[in-house]
């Protein structure tokens, strides 16, 4: 069974929901859901957990 890691990441000037996605190995619809967010929340300053 593979565990996964819960990881807290705050969000930079120049990030994008499909960057951070990308840095991750994560789908942007997995930060969305575990956020309960829409991508146009995505701004500076917003701390985010990052499931995988």
């Amino acid at each position: 069974m593979k565990k996964f890691k819960d990881e807290i990441y705050i969000v930079k000037k120049e990030d994008t929901l499909s960057s951070i996605a990308s840095a991750y190995g994560v789908n942007p619809v997995t930060i969305l859901i575990a956020n309960n967010c829409t991508p146009n929340m995505i701004q500076e300053g917003l701390i985010l957990f990052i499931k995988h």
